[in-house]
């Protein structure tokens, strides 16, 4: 068997786990795969660890059984409106005699632009490489094998609150798992949503979840801007609840019964029964009244997007288009023209092109798998043997908390 990555999304009404196998031509064939609802995190964040846990658990457990082996280890995603990302720099001189810049050099570099000041409630998730510099030569993307004197990065350096990257590794390690790096959401969907030209060009993520929409515009082949819209999925149900007076579970049945898969070619006045909150009598409603309640909602998502990219002068760089995704309603059809329409640009539906997990509600999960392979070859990143068996929930919590926190010291301090 090959080398072994896990991936755990935490959202805001799911748990998704992907165990992936990476043969030695380093391709990806996903060996499990598990879901499971979720109860303790609200809006992207942690609100309960046990909760969350016992849904990790029960995601890991399902992956587990599907691919037949037990894993110890996880990269774990982070919502990206959470996030904070800084420029910085590190500078050093090359240490070898005959200046040949080899990964070792390459990783002092990047420890170098970690020397920065930030608030004592803030702690570094990750460093990505912008660009290398050799003796003034810049635009470089990999110096590895070059030769120079002085070598630069520029880098940007993503932070979070420590609180929030804490709770997530307590849940984590509660199901028994030791978390190897936390990623910010939109850095791990981009890896399996959008192509390299698309990030190149300028284009706009829009991953809409349960309770929260990440919103990620990328140029150049970098995260130039990214911000929350606390508007999701949730709130449709809830409007459903509210508009037609039934149950909340029952409204969310109906969403993505009709709702999220409502074709507009279908007669809008196909009756789906109901059954109102405090009566036993079933009642009937349309689809075209099921719809306009749906695209209302949606329709101020896009709304509230487009006026905060306008108001910062980005609407200009999303040359590539849009890219739908998530759980929440990525893959609802008429969110696709509602988005056409206000832009005025290309919009397609972003999902994993890997068997058994096509769907958008796997792109983060996906996505986690590709970028920790993605920075393994950056170098910068000690990955631990996944082969390990893993210990009881409560001793390997203390251990993954420990060892993450000793891991975390060690890369940028």
């Amino acid at each position: 068997m090959g080398e072994l990555i896990t991936s755990v999304d935490i959202g805001t009404s799911k748990v998704c786990v992907i165990i992936a196998e990476i043969d030695k031509s380093k391709q990806i064939r996903i060996i499990g795969v598990g879901i499971s609802p979720c109860y303790g995190v609200k809006k992207g964040i942690v609100v309960d660890i046990e909760d969350t846990s016992k849904a990790v658990s029960y995601a890991l457990e399902q992956a587990e059984n599907m691919a037949d082996i037990e894993v110890d280890n996880a990269y774990v995603n982070i919502a990206g409106g959470y996030t904070k990302f800084t420029k910085n720099k590190g500078v050093i001189a090359v240490s070898n005699e005959n200046r040949e810049i080899n990964s070792d050099d390459v990783k002092r570099v990047l420890n170098s632009a970690t020397i920065i000041s930030i608030p004592q409630n803030q702690q570094i998730i990750d460093i990505i490489p912008l660009q290398y510099i050799i003796d003034g030569y810049d635009e470089i993307r990999d110096p590895i094998g070059m030769t120079g004197i002085r070598l630069e990065a520029d880098v940007d350096i993503v932070t979070a609150s420590a609180t929030t990257v804490l709770n997530i590794v307590k849940s984590v390690n509660g199901a028994g798992l030791e978390v190897l790096g936390i990623v910010a959401e939109p850095l791990a969907t981009s890896e399996s949503v959008l192509t390299e030209d698309e990030k190149e060009l300028g284009v706009l993520l829009i991953d809409i979840g349960a309770g929260t929409t990440d919103v990620s515009l990328f140029k150049n082949g970098s995260l130039i801007y990214n911000f929350l819209v606390p508007i999701a999925g949730n709130h449709i149900t809830n409007d459903i609840s509210i508009g037609f007076r039934i149950p909340y579970k029952e409204s969310e049945d109906i969403k993505r019964k009709y709702g999220l898969n409502f074709n507009p070619n279908v007669n809008k006045k196909r009756i789906i029964e109901v059954t109102p909150i405090g009566s036993d009598e079933r009642i009937n409603i349309t689809n075209a009244e099921l719809s306009e309640i749906i695209e209302a909602r949606v329709n101020e998502i896009i709304e509230i997007i487009y006026k905060e990219l306008f108001k910062r002068g980005f609407v200009k760089d999303i040359l590539a288009g849009i890219v739908l995704t998530g759980g929440g309603i990525g893959y609802f059809p008429k969110g696709v023209d509602l988005t056409k329409k206000m832009f005025e640009l290309p919009v397609r539906i972003g999902k994993p092109d890997y068997i058994g997990i096509q769907e958008p509600i796997y792109s983060t999960a996906a996505g986690l798998i590709n970028y920790s392979l993605k920075r393994k070859f950056n170098y910068y990143v000690e990955y631990n043997n996944v082969h390990n068996k893993k210990t009881s929930s409560k001793a390997n919590s203390n251990k993954g908390l420990l060892s993450f926190l000793k891991k975390v010291w060690e890369e940028y301090f």
